[in-house]
C-alpha cells in the first residue's frame, strides 16, 4: 500500500512542479480520454511518452480483498501510424476473511512486487480526424508472475488483441469509442504445478465530452467474460462508471471509477447483490498520468 500511495504522490507532484518544456517538443500525443477504453490515436513519428498507471480492485462480497495493479510504460512512435510500448508491471494483494470463494482459507498481505512485462504494438488504419471514423489494430504479448485474483506465483503468458473504433463530433468536442478485446492466457501455478488456460473476452465503450478547455468528462462501460479451456463461458460481468480527463500541452491524466453493476454466476452465501465476484471485483479505480517528450 505504501508504494502505491508513494508512486501516486510522486506522479502528481511531478505533473504540478516540473516545467512542461522539459518533457516534450511535440504538441500531439496518444492521450487517453478514458481509463479502460482505448482511442485510435497513435504517437507521431519520433515522439515518446511515459505513462504511470495504477488500478485498485476492491471487495469480493465477503472478508477483505484489495489488489493494486501498477504499470510503468514507455511508448515510442515509429511512424505517424505505428507505435510500440514496453510495460513493466507490479502487483500487490491484501486478502483475508474468506474473500476468495475457491480458497476461503487464503490469507495474503503482500506489498508491491514485480509481476512481469508486456510489449504493445498499435497500428492506426484510419484516422479519426481525416476519415469517416478512426480504426486501429492492437496486439500485446504478456509475461506474468503473479495471478491477478489469488496473488499466487505463476508462470503465465497472454496475447491480448484489440479492434479499436472511434468517432468524433463537433470539432472533436465529443468522442465515442468502442473496443473488442480477446486475450488467450496460459498459466502454470508454481506451488502446485497446476496448469490453467482460458480466454477473456471484453467489449468496452466510452463517451467523452470536452466541457472546458483541457477538461473532458465521460462515461465508460465494460463487459468481461471468461471461457476456461477456450470452451464454454464460465462467468461474465458488466461495469459502468464515470471518468475525468485533463490534457495540458505536454502531459495529461485520467481518472476512472468503474463499479460492477451486474454479473453471473452469483455465489451462494455471499453478499453479491447480483454481481459476479469470483473473477471480478465489486468496484475498481484507475488513475493514469503521462508525460510526452
Amino acid at each position: 500500500m505504501f508504494w502505491q500511495v508513494f508512486l501516486f504522490r510522486v506522479a502528481l507532484v511531478a505533473a504540478l512542479v516540473i516545467p512542461t518544456p522539459f518533457f516534450l517538443t511535440q504538441a500531439h500525443a496518444d492521450e487517453n480520454l478514458w481509463g479502460y477504453v482505448y482511442g485510435t490515436d497513435t504517437l507521431p513519428a519520433g515522439a515518446n511518452e511515459i505513462y504511470l498507471w495504477t488500478t485498485s480492485r476492491n471487495q469480493k462480497g465477503k472478508g477483505n480483498y484489495r489488489a493494486w495493479d501498477t504499470q510503468l510504460e514507455f511508448e515510442h512512435g515509429f511512424t505517424d501510424r505505428f507505435q510500440a510500448s514496453l510495460y513493466l508491471n507490479g502487483r500487490s494483494h491484501q486478502i483475508s476473511g474468506g474473500a476468495l470463494a475457491e480458497d476461503p482459507d487464503r490469507r495474503l498481505h503482500r506489498g508491491l512486487e514485480f509481476d512481469g512485462f508486456n510489449v504493445e504494438f498499435k497500428y492506426n488504419v484510419l484516422s479519426v480526424y481525416k476519415d469517416l471514423f478512426g480504426l486501429s489494430l492492437y496486439i500485446e504479448p504478456e509475461y506474468q508472475r503473479i495471478d491477478k485474483i489469488s496473488g499466487e506465483r505463476v508462470n503465465g503468458f497472454g496475447l491480448e488483441s484489440k479492434l479499436i473504433l472511434q468517432k468524433n463530433f463537433f470539432d472533436d468536442q465529443l468522442a465515442l469509442a468502442y473496443n473488442l478485446t480477446l486475450e488467450p492466457e496460459w498459466k502454470k501455478f508454481q506451488a502446485t504445478g497446476e496448469r490453467e488456460r482460458e480466454l477473456e473476452l471484453e467489449h468496452t465503450v466510452g463517451v467523452s465530452y470536452r466541457f472546458l478547455p483541457h477538461w473532458f468528462a465521460g462515461v465508460e462501460g465494460r463487459y468481461h467474460a471468461v471461457y476456461p479451456e477456450f470452451k464454454k463461458r464460465e462467468s461474465d460481468a458488466y461495469f459502468l462508471g464515470p471518468n475525468i480527463h485533463y490534457a495540458a500541452e505536454r502531459w495529461w491524466f485520467t481518472f476512472t471509477f468503474l463499479p460492477q453493476v451486474s454479473g453471473n454466476p452469483r455465489i451462494a452465501g455471499r453478499n453479491s447483490n447480483g454481481r459476479q465476484l469470483s473473477e471480478n471485483e465489486r468496484y475498481e479505480y484507475r488513475f493514469k498520468i503521462a508525460f510526452n517528450f
